[in-house]
């Protein structure tokens, strides 16, 4: 029970920020859209979904500090999916 309680509350708070988040990614928008510069509304899409995902991994994080297990980095998922997502946020941002 307790970690069904403890994988619960950290979803919702993980719903919590999204929705904030989408509040504020609207608030963007319609700000992109009066201002005609995209490149905050560009950034933020681009952090954001970062930050959810280092959110939804973080409890496995704390799992593995605790029981004191060696980190990881997986290089071949950063090259075949960071790296082209990297360029093409780039291409949006920067040569719009």
């Amino acid at each position: 029970m307790k970690r069904f309680m403890y994988y619960f509350v950290w979803v919702l708070f993980i719903g919590f920020i999204c929705y904030l988040g989408s509040h504020y990614y609207m608030s963007l928008k319609s700000i992109a859209q009066e201002t005609f510069d995209n490149k905050l509304f560009f950034i933020y899409s681009l952090v954001f979904p970062v930050i959810i995902g280092m959110l939804f991994k973080l409890p496995v994080l704390v799992k593995d500090i605790q029981q004191q297990k060696k980190w990881t980095f997986d290089w071949v998922k950063l090259l075949a999916i960071g790296a082209p997502t990297f360029f093409i946020v780039y291409l949006l941002i920067f040569l719009e």
